[in-house]
């Protein structure tokens, strides 16, 4: 063998040592990434504080469109710039959503392959690649800081099997698939689990009256010799006032109105001998209004008041008057004799007065269906045939103000106060009339005992006046003892009746103040609540008047319950829903 073909021989052998070498040589990248096992997923997210910015994207798989929710600290205040910066006020919220990202130990590597994504349900949402029926899609989480900057930018995939708390993870921009104990619950992308749905946050018990303006109210074109204008058309039934005794939890009549077609004006009328209340249907509005929650908003248009009257600034903006208009409100001219204009709804309103002077002014627009933002004639069609079907997909749309009833507040009853004898003045320090009376019965001692030390030598006719002296001394000392009494008794009741007024004076304060409160939290929006909640609360006359005893009809014919239930404790009656 020649030289040459020797050392052809030597570098093949040579190259095949390597190539075995190397094939059976350990995984680098594999060492790396099972190391990583024990280590913090979101190192970089250590303070709660740091976080100022957001996002949580998802992917619909049946209609391939993109889900995405924010929220942003406003200069302090976290607000969601997807609703026109509405507060972010659900803290409970926030804090588990901070914490869920926090201190995220890796329990294990499960993959490094782009291939395994959708296994493991960490397709990222935000791939502009995805196409309807796309499986394995996850949810994209991005934590910003205040220089924008990524604390944390995670996407979160299918749950672990037979795990509760484990999920598949990934970092954006990364292959590797680690497992993760996290809680994908808390990044929930729906406007109302990251707001205070409680709208009022009334106590139902604290309920004093509710004033019901049953009433629709459309805006419609009219030719005039104007021209074509837009005139109210007003269809006025009745208002109705009821009071509510919460230690009798009773409803009375106040004041109940109809209104006369005829005449055209409200007329009062009293409940006949065979009529009542309807009990059920109020109790119902009582705890309504308690559940009434927010499930959408909208900002309004700049130049209403907090008192829900327009300025001619707002009046003279189109764009202002069509939005309220879409979302059925209305400007006219102030009712009841007021100045100016004020915004009425087209399905009446309600107003309820709490015991602590609080009013709430609640005014009921148009239905809007729950999965959709766009307001045409078409969307409100389709909103009100599902409205008609009965269909619990519908909302509507709610104006809200607060305003403070002082004669709402009931005034402290006052004891009087014991009176002072005649010609007896009160002192503002001490017991004036007490040191008077006994000034007098000393001044009588010390004359009585100069009289007896100049005349050693008295008649019996001295010592007679010294006695009567003496006893007309005991007397005033009586009434001085009297008088004593009596102070003390009015210095105590005064203090119990400024006790009584300072607490009143501080229930009103306080009333106040919760207005003012309200009215910062209602004045910027429109709020959409549930269009059952409504037809709850805006009642007619037809639902709270009935024939007496129309309530034991209905337990007689239900005698265990609601329809259904069977008998507490025991199985459903088979067949019956």
């Amino acid at each position: 063998m020649s030289e040459v073909a020797k050392t052809i021989s030597f570098l093949a052998v040579a190259c095949v040592a390597l190539l075995v070498a190397w094939a059976s040589r350990p995984s680098t990248a594999e060492v790396d990434v099972q190391s990583l096992v024990g280590q913090n997923l979101t190192e970089g997210f250590t303070d709660p504080d740091e976080a100022k910015r957001l996002r949580i994207s998802q992917f619909d798989e049946d209609s391939a469109t993109l889900r995405e929710f924010s929220v942003a600290d406003e200069n302090g205040l976290w607000t969601i710039p997807s609703k026109s910066s509405y507060p972010a006020d659900a803290q409970r919220q926030m804090a588990e959503a901070a914490t869920s990202l926090m201190d995220r130990k890796i329990l294990a590597v499960e993959s490094d392959k782009a291939g395994d994504h959708e296994q493991y349900g960490v397709i990222d949402p935000l791939s502009p690649k995805l196409e309807a029926g796309q499986k394995g899609v996850g949810t994209h989480v991005t934590l910003w800081n205040v220089h924008d900057e990524p604390l944390v930018d995670l996407i979160i995939g299918h749950e672990v099997k037979n795990s509760t708390s484990q999920h598949y993870v990934r970092k954006n921009g990364q292959d590797v698939v680690y497992a993760v104990d996290i809680n994908p619950d808390h990044l929930s992308t729906h406007f109302e689990d990251w707001i205070e749905k409680d709208l009022l946050k009334v106590n139902p018990w604290d309920i004093q009256q509710v004033e019901i303006h049953d009433y629709s109210a459309e805006l419609q074109p009219v030719m005039t010799d104007q021209g074509l204008r837009v005139r109210m058309a007003w269809d006025p039934r009745s208002e109705l006032t009821v009071g509510y005794n919460d230690k009798e939890q009773k409803w009375t009549p106040i004041a109940l109105k109809k209104f006369n077609t005829t005449g055209e004006k409200y007329e009062e009328f009293k409940l006949a001998d065979d009529q009542e209340l309807n009990s059920k249907k109020l109790n119902d509005l009582k705890t309504a209004l308690d559940d009434l929650k927010i499930v959408d908003v909208a900002r309004k248009p700049a130049g209403l008041s907090s008192d829900l009257k327009a300025g001619t600034d707002f009046l003279g903006n189109n764009d202002a008057v069509r939005d309220l208009r879409s979302r059925g409100f209305a400007a006219i001219q102030a009712r009841s004799g007021g100045e100016g204009e004020e915004i009425i709804s087209n399905e009446g309103e309600v107003i309820t007065t709490m015991n602590n002077g609080v009013e709430y002014v609640l005014r009921f627009g148009d239905l809007k269906m729950a999965d959709g933002d766009k307001k045409d004639d078409a969307a409100d069609l389709a909103a009100a045939d599902a409205a008609k079907s009965g269909d619990k997909n519908v909302n509507r749309y709610l104006f809200a103000m607060a305003r403070f009833n002082e004669n709402a507040v009931k005034k402290p009853e006052l004891a009087e106060l014991p009176a002072l004898p005649e010609g007896t003045e009160e002192k503002t320090e001490g017991t004036a009339a007490t040191d008077k009376v006994t000034d007098a019965a000393n001044k009588s001692d010390e004359k009585a005992t100069e009289e007896k030390s100049t005349d050693e030598k008295a008649t019996d006719e001295s010592s007679d006046a010294a006695k009567v002296s003496n006893e007309s001394a005991d007397k005033d000392d009586t009434k001085s003892k009297e008088l004593d009494k009596i102070i003390a008794d009015r210095k105590r009741i005064e203090t119990e009746n400024q006790r009584k007024l300072d607490e009143y004076k501080e229930k009103l304060d306080k009333g106040q103040q919760t207005v003012k409160d309200l009215n910062l939290r209602f004045g910027d929006w429109y709020f959409v609540v549930s269009n059952d909640t409504f037809q709850k609360i805006r009642l007619g006359r037809e639902d709270i008047v009935q024939k007496k005893g129309t309530d034991k009809d209905e337990k007689a014919a239900n005698p265990v319950g609601m329809p259904g239930q069977g008998i507490p404790g025991l199985p459903k009656v088979p067949g019956v829903n």
